[in-house]
């Protein structure tokens, strides 16, 4: 049976379908020239031909002529997640694109990964691969990542695939040092027409996509995390605006931003504020500027006029003329041939460069705002998203500029830009959805689109931690603040205390308070539910310092992994112990004072949210079972000394939260104490896998922060 035969079979028992005529003909061409002893190949085919197809179908075919492992590369972590589904229905694949280097020393026959991840691993890859399929290869011209991977892995066979070769010259030069290591480049070309030609059920689709990650360098991740996790000292609102400004238009609207918040007394003097004035300082171009000369650098006007104009979108004008200025500067396209359309040009002014544009004097449009509706700029060849509208009104009209009425061959080009790890891969996920909701045919756009979100930014910046502390689990504090808090309770008291709000709401509740008073009724009210619902400006208050304490994206991303079951948690035992004690010695003296033998509390609760936060000890919930074995360990002596503590729990399904109920009591000098704590843990899903384990880890939780009270209290007595 040969390698078509074969493989047409394994995709009808996996698949249902079998290869199309004119993917037959390709991977017979293929697999020619390699029985030819070709070492080098590039096969050129336009989206929707089924390019993935057939690089399974080659990494098959060299597995079975006695190549070892097969390297699959991706231009982004984004096409990783894309492609690994599909490969893995037909072989044991592997992927890999965050640098821990899992799964090259698992063993996988087929790696699929990133050249960036793949050089970090390198020194697991040497002489393990001999046959490497590069995906996406024309991003190879930009990436200098290729070259360098290829020259140290030396593997005997290299296979490109492209929806797109702008330029063979341009390509040829690029991969110089694949060919030293390979060979001469091999090119197999099959363009819509040829495709037609070979099997008439071939249709062409109406646009190819192209999907460039935006990388942030070292610093820019520094100051993105700043903003992410909330380190700045600033309102909520300012800070989650400075996030998406800097991941969406770059570090030069960030600044723009930031400053004009600055001068209007949104943002105060604090270590991370000199911080960020010494980034802007800086000035290299920002991350969004650098990835739009890697695109330009494939689809260069000036190398292939077919493609002219390039419309180039961008929502900030600071951003537009910084890309106006990179471009220039970077690929020496001249300044006359890029123009920026924004609303700084009078009506004259945008009417001349429409002229120009429709003469094809103008090479690309940078435009902002102003050319997405109502200005009749010439029908894109190249249409480059620097940043996604989440409105599909705007996100259609950008499209406009690209897709309209002409020959079904003519096949456009639609590039977008994202920043890896942020908001931006969900603004385009919604930004899709919404116009497929509204009848707009997004088939061409993106297939399975799977969102490359700030949530995988977090379990990188955790396992980072994690490392660095030898520890299986991170504080919140930690994680969000840079730093643990001594005494938790203590700053969450402090902060409310200072709140006028809080003070003045607790003053015409309660009277005119000393300082002891003061404290004796803030503590009251933080673990007496009942307290706070007297009056609403108690609740308000408690709401916006909570707001103040829990700031950035991140807490919205732990929440999200948590329901996911990506991370868990448990609440830090030492400092809510505090509480449960400040409890028992309170009633211990209410006792003494009414000279009375016998005092409970039924009311206590740890039930806010936004309190239990300060808290948490956020573990991934591959660590759940260490965990749950190590607090088992550390209850067992106390389980001998003070007894079994019962633990009771319910599921409140509506606000997605167990409820765990349990009783502590101590007696001394014949008084009898005893206090009914209650422990609220949040996004907690009924249908999680992980439900039983999860419910053993509460209950651990909260039997280790009462025996710690209790045998305080008791030490205390001594």
């Amino acid at each position: 049976m040969n390698a078509t035969a074969e493989f047409n079979r394994k995709l009808k028992q996996r698949f249902g379908f079998t290869l199309y005529k004119y993917q037959e003909k390709v991977a017979r061409d293929i697999i020619e020239l390699l029985e030819s002893r070709d070492r080098f190949i590039t096969v050129s085919m336009p989206t929707g031909s089924g390019k993935t197809i057939l690089e399974m179908l080659i990494a098959e075919y060299l597995l079975s002529k006695g190549y070892e492992r097969i390297l699959v590369l991706e231009p982004t972590r984004f096409l990783c997640d894309q492609m690994h589904p599909n490969w893995r229905e037909l072989m044991n694949v592997g992927k890999e694109y965050e640098g821990n280097c899992w799964s090259f020393l698992a063993g996988y026959p087929v790696i699929i990964s990133t050249p960036q991840t793949a050089l970090k691993c390198i020194s697991n890859l040497k002489n393990k691969f001999d046959g490497v399929i590069i995906d996406e290869v024309h991003h190879a011209i930009t990436g200098t990542y290729y070259n360098e991977l290829i020259s140290k892995l030396k593997p005997k066979i290299v296979i490109g695939f492209t929806a797109l070769l702008p330029s063979e010259k341009v390509y040829d030069a690029s991969l110089s040092k694949i060919s030293e290591t390979v060979g001469e480049l091999k090119l197999l070309h099959y363009d819509f027409r040829k495709l037609s030609d070979l099997d008439p059920k071939f249709n062409p689709p109406k646009a190819l996509v192209d999907i460039f990650d935006s990388e942030l360098n070292e610093k820019e991740i520094e100051i993105y995390n700043l903003l992410y996790l909330g380190a700045l000292e600033a309102d909520p609102s300012i800070i989650h605006f400075l996030e998406r400004t800097f991941s969406r238009y770059g570090k030069k609207a960030l600044c723009e931003s930031f400053f004009r918040v600055v001068e209007k007394g949104g943002i105060g003097e604090s270590p991370q504020t000199y911080e960020i004035i010494e980034f802007c300082r800086d000035k290299d171009y920002s991350h969004k500027a650098r990835t739009l000369v890697d695109v330009l650098t494939i689809y260069n006007p000036e190398l292939n006029p077919k493609l002219k104009p390039i419309i180039v979108f961008t929502s900030r004008k600071i951003a537009a003329y910084e890309f106006k200025d990179a471009v220039v500067r970077k690929l020496g396209i001249p300044s006359y041939k890029v123009e920026v359309l924004t609303s700084d040009l009078s009506k004259e002014e945008r009417k001349n460069l429409i002229l120009r544009a429709k003469r094809g004097d103008i090479d690309i449009i940078i435009s902002t705002l102003v050319g997405e509706e109502g200005v009749d700029i010439p029908e894109a060849g190249v249409l480059i998203m620097t940043d996604v509208p989440k409105s599909a009104l705007r996100f259609y009209q950008r499209l406009g500029r690209l897709i309209r009425i002409s020959s079904p061959m003519d096949t456009k080009v639609f590039v977008i830009t994202m920043t890896p790890k942020t908001k931006e891969y969900e603004d385009l996920s919604e930004a899709v959805r919404n116009l497929y909701w509204e009848g707009v045919d997004v088939s061409y756009i993106l297939i399975n689109l799977e969102e490359k979100l700030t949530t995988q930014r977090l379990i990188d910046h955790i396992k980072t931690l994690m490392k660095r502390l030898n520890s299986k689990w991170v504080s919140y504090m930690l994680l969000t603040q840079r730093n643990e808090l001594k005494d938790p309770i203590e700053y969450y008291m402090q902060v409310l205390k200072s709140n006028e709000e809080f003070r003045s709401a607790l003053t015409e509740r309660f009277g005119e308070l000393s300082e002891e008073e003061f404290d004796k009724w803030t503590f009251m009210v933080v673990t007496t539910f009942f307290l706070r619902a007297w009056d609403d400006k108690i609740k308000k208050a408690m709401r916006e310092v909570e707001k103040k304490l829990n700031r950035g994206k991140v807490v919205n991303d732990i929440d999200r992994l948590i329901r996911e079951d990506k991370v868990f948690y448990f609440y830090e035992p030492g400092a809510l112990s505090g509480m449960v004690l400040k409890e028992l010695e309170r009633l211990r003296e209410y006792c003494i004072e009414n000279q009375e033998h016998f005092c409970e509390n039924v009311f206590f609760r740890f039930d806010r949210k936004g309190f239990l936060r300060l808290f948490m000890n956020i573990l991934p919930i591959e660590n759940l079972e260490d965990i749950i074995e190590h607090l088992k360990e550390r209850i067992k002596e106390k389980e001998e000394i003070f007894g079994d503590i019962y633990v009771r729990t319910r599921y409140n399904p509506r606000s997605k939260v167990i409820i765990a109920k349990t009783s502590v009591s101590v007696s001394h000098e014949g008084l009898y104490i005893r206090v009914k704590p209650q422990f609220h843990y949040y996004n907690f899903s009924d249908n999680s896998r992980f439900k039983e384990k999860k419910l053993e880890l509460i209950e651990l939780n909260v039997k280790d922060i009462c025996y710690r009270a209790i045998e305080e209290f008791y030490v205390r007595q001594e």
